[in-house]
């Protein structure tokens, strides 16, 4: 009995301990109805065990069906074999690099001005044309586009055609002691050829400094330094060349206006020779109007003490017929003919003349122009003097501070850095290969 009542008390315990829970679990809504009721952290729980939910499960990457072997086979494969052959190589096959370099830089010298005339100097060699080349002094610039230049024709096409020359570069980069993938092709285009070279040379400019520096790779020691001696040359001569060419265009200029003012100036010289031969004087100013001006002096000095003695004979009572009155009036009256003819040459027209001041007027006008023409064309030659000389004189000069030198030892190849980089890089494609091809497995299965 008291076994049967304890049953009976533990029976409505675990019906009062249901009802407890089943009405924890139950809420009521806005419609008053019981509704199942649990707590953010009891919700969370049962979204994330919820096999139906994919919203927050993971897809867990599948290992590998045959197990480590595999892979470990494909990281062999894939990168320590290389590896092993790249060893090789470097051990057995790669034939030894040398390396020649050569320095330099490109400055500019603008002339000072001289005794052959004023100018101002200029930042480039077209300014320095003008300015004169009296004195040796000179402001000394960076040639920074001069500079660009170089390094640019370096790795031209040009500079080969230029190098093959004194040089076969194809002999001297297809030689049979050479390993194969450093070789040259002699038969190959010139185009390939160019790709070939631009691996072989290396060029940096820092604009800052104005410095260049250019390495040379070869696999013989003499053939690296017989290169960048070549280029050193020929980069020289290109640095002459720019400047050579506007030398030579401001002398052909220079020698133009030279012509020109000769030309203007003959012609102002025949107008004048036929306004002499029209007109009958060499210089009007001072043949004729010098001349007439102390002529009508006299003359009016003439008349007037002419006038004083005709007065002075009047006063005596004398007839106007008397001999000596008349050949005093007549002397009178022929002086101011005269003065009177004098004048109207200066100022007035007879016979059809020219007036005299118009013709000193014109002869003024033709002598100025003469004045002008010859004054253009001493400026000219002086001109053409200058741009003479500074075309004899050298204003642009490539200055290799470091000599190429012959190597002595192998700079190259590099075998600890490029066996690191292989490793990284084919390490790199192991790996993108292998999660590759497990997820083309996963997404199978």
């Amino acid at each position: 009995m008291p076994t049967a009542k304890v049953t009976a008390l533990q029976s409505k315990e675990a019906v009062a301990q249901e009802e407890r829970a089943r009405a924890n679990e139950l809420a009521v809504n806005e419609d008053r109805e019981l509704v199942p009721q649990r707590d953010d952290e009891t919700r969370r729980d049962l979204a994330l065990g919820s096999e139906d939910d994919d919203t927050f499960s993971l897809v867990p990457l599948p290992p590998p069906e045959n197990g480590w072997g595999t892979t470990l086979i494909s990281f062999a494969v894939v990168v320590l074999l290389p590896l092993c052959l790249l060893g090789l190589y470097f051990l057995f096959m790669a034939t030894p690099q040398y390396f020649a370099e050569f320095r330099f830089s490109v400055t500019e010298v603008t002339p000072s001005s001289g005794a052959l005339g004023g100018g101002s100097s200029g930042g480039t060699a077209a300014a320095a044309v003008a300015s004169a080349m009296g004195g040796h002094g000179g402001a000394v610039t960076g040639g920074t586009a001069q500079n660009f230049v170089v390094v640019d024709y370096l790795k031209s096409r040009q500079v080969l055609d230029e190098l093959a020359q004194t040089v076969n570069v194809r002999e001297i980069y297809s030689r049979p002691e050479i390993d194969w993938p450093s070789r040259f092709d002699k038969n190959s285009s010139t185009e390939q050829l160019l790709r070939h070279w631009n691996k072989m040379i290396w060029t940096n400019f820092d604009p800052l400094t104005g410095l260049a520096s250019v390495e040379i790779k070869a696999f013989r020691p003499d053939d690296a330094l017989t290169i960048a001696n070549q280029l050193v040359t020929l980069s020289e001569t290109l640095v002459n060349k720019i400047a050579k060419r506007a030398e030579e265009d401001a002398v052909k200029f220079a020698e133009q206006e030279v012509v020109r003012a000769k030309a203007s100036l003959d012609k102002t010289r025949a107008a004048m020779a036929d306004f002499r031969e029209k007109e009958g004087v060499i210089d009007p100013i001072p043949s004729v109007v010098t001349g007439n001006t102390q002529l009508i002096g006299t003359l009016r000095g003439s008349v007037s003490q002419l006038e004083a003695d005709y007065d002075t004979i009047r006063r005596q009572n004398l007839s106007e017929t008397a001999p000596s009155v008349l050949a005093l009036k007549s002397r009178v009256q022929a002086a101011r003919e005269q003065l009177a003819s004098v004048e109207r040459e200066v100022s007035g027209s007879r016979s059809g003349r020219n007036v005299l001041a118009g013709v000193v007027a014109r002869f003024e006008a033709l002598d100025m122009d003469r004045q002008y023409a010859q004054a253009i064309l001493l400026t000219s030659l002086q001109s053409l003097d200058r741009a003479r000389a500074s075309a004899a004189a050298q204003h642009l000069y490539l200055t290799p501070y470091v000599r190429p030198a012959l190597p002595e030892s192998a700079g190259g190849p590099r075998v600890f850095l490029w066996m690191i980089l292989a490793a990284l890089l084919l390490s790199i494609v192991w790996f993108v290969g292998l999660l590759s091809l497990r997820s083309i497995q996963n997404s199978r299965a």
